[in-house]
């Protein structure tokens, strides 16, 4: 995960190695200094359950009309929308995105399209928007963000 404090049209970012606690610190903290929320969420809380991704991302994201009915992803798409006009910055890290891409792979496609359809509502006002997939289990990543979400309360 690079960069995540600037615009970029290399907005989703397939992470393969761990990363140092401190590059991830820097990062974050780069990026929280110009506003950008994120938003962690592990595959394996509640993705194999749920018959779209839409709802428990969209639970993390603390998007407005979760949970969706029939049409998930429309649905979840115009709640990013809404995002960009509310935050100056958005990063979704989705962990163990490697089960993920095993277990669900259309459903993870589905995600990365709503992603990179509404991605130009953000690049447009010059605000950085990135979809993370951590590809390799890495405990340093999950503790961060848990320690960071008890941090902010």
């Amino acid at each position: 995960m690079h960069g995540l404090h600037r615009p970029a049209t290399h907005c989703v970012h397939f992470v393969r190695t761990d990363t140092s606690s401190q590059f991830l610190e820097e990062q974050v903290g780069a990026a929280r200094k110009v506003g950008v929320k994120f938003a962690y969420w592990n595959y394996l809380d509640g993705g194999r359950e749920s018959a779209t991704l839409a709802d428990p991302l969209g639970a993390v994201l603390g998007l407005e009309h979760v949970p969706y009915g029939r049409h998930s992803w429309v649905q979840f798409l115009d709640d990013l929308i809404t995002l960009a006009y509310r935050y100056d910055g958005l990063v979704i890290v989705v962990d163990r995105a490697d089960v993920l891409v095993t277990e669900k792979s259309d459903e993870m496609f589905d995600l990365m399209e709503a992603f990179l359809t509404q991605f130009h509502h953000w690049y447009d006002q010059k605000k950085p928007c990135h979809l993370c997939f951590q590809m390799v289990e890495d405990e340093r990543l999950a503790s961060f963000f848990t320690r960071e979400a008890e941090l902010r309360g």
